[in-house]
């Protein structure tokens, strides 16, 4: 508690509180002009079937359909191996998204938005995010990784050797443009203006305690030493107790001011000692 009470009171001081204040906005505007502004574009896309069906029989006219009424989990499990194939270092390189890069690539099935979580578990979603330094690096990051995304697509479908009219598709459901993301300026205007108050009023504090570790305890009075009485010589006449100078002390029976006090005079009883009281029985 005298912790806190100390804090509290150096608030309380226009000479602390004024430049712990100044150097709390100090650091909050520094931490907010010093981080990059961010720029966050994202896609999200579903796989269809062809309207003809994904299978081919010669004997029968091919029939037309509705690919938005053929979502099966087929279609989710080659929504998970398009995920899986995208989410590699060397396809992240391609596209221009390095480890260490002012460039950031997400692509999921719609877990990484909280908008798609109970959209994506219901259907053959990919979800692209890009988040950048600018406006325009994002979008072209973003226009790369769908074209890789039908690339492979297509390369997958190929290498099975699947008709050209069985192909499953992608087609985009939204997109949307390049936005700016204050998060980041906000986190470091916020650790900027923690990190002022701290080490403001850590500063003050440690000065308030050492001021009270240097300076003596004002508390703690000096000792004042009493005179001694004063000593008197034997039949000074300063010291009479009846006032007629006669150099007799408080006490002093014999006259002749040595200060000695006489014992007390002897009774009679005192010489003869105990008395014993005999009782007679009258005859």
């Amino acid at each position: 508690m005298e912790f806190w009470k100390t804090i509290l009171g150096l608030t309380r001081r226009k000479v602390v509180a004024i430049p712990v204040f100044a150097l709390t906005l100090a650091l909050a505007a520094a931490g907010w002009a010093l981080l990059p502004e961010r720029y966050v574009t994202s896609a999200s896309m579903v796989l269809v079937t062809p309207s003809g069906g994904g299978s081919i029989d010669r004997t029968k006219p091919v029939a037309q359909t509705n690919p938005l009424l053929q979502f099966t989990d087929d279609l989710r499990t080659t929504a998970s191996i398009l995920i899986l194939a995208m989410n590699t270092t060397d396809v992240f390189t391609s596209l221009g998204v390095t480890e260490d890069g002012p460039t950031d690539l997400t692509i999921d099935d719609g877990r990484s938005n909280p908008q798609l979580l109970g959209v994506g578990t219901t259907g053959p979603f990919i979800y692209m995010q890009v988040e950048s330094d600018s406006p325009a690096t994002a979008s072209k990051v973003l226009g790369a990784a769908q074209e890789r995304l039908k690339e492979e697509l297509e390369d997958r479908q190929n290498e099975l050797k699947a008709h050209p009219i069985t192909f499953v598709q992608v087609e985009d459901v939204v997109r949307l443009p390049p936005e700016s993301d204050l998060t980041a300026k906000l986190q470091g205007a916020v650790g900027g203006a923690l990190l002022g108050l701290l080490a403001g009023l850590g500063t003050a504090y440690a000065v308030e305690r050492r001021k009270l570790i240097l300076t003596p305890a004002a508390s703690a009075a000096p000792a004042v030493a009493l005179p001694e009485p004063a000593r008197t010589a034997p039949g000074d006449g300063n010291d009479d107790a009846d006032g007629q100078g006669n150099g007799r002390t408080p006490g002093d029976a014999d006259g002749q001011g040595n200060g000695v006090t006489p014992p007390p005079a002897l009774t009679d009883l005192d010489e003869t000692g105990p008395i014993d009281v005999v009782r007679l029985n009258a005859r």
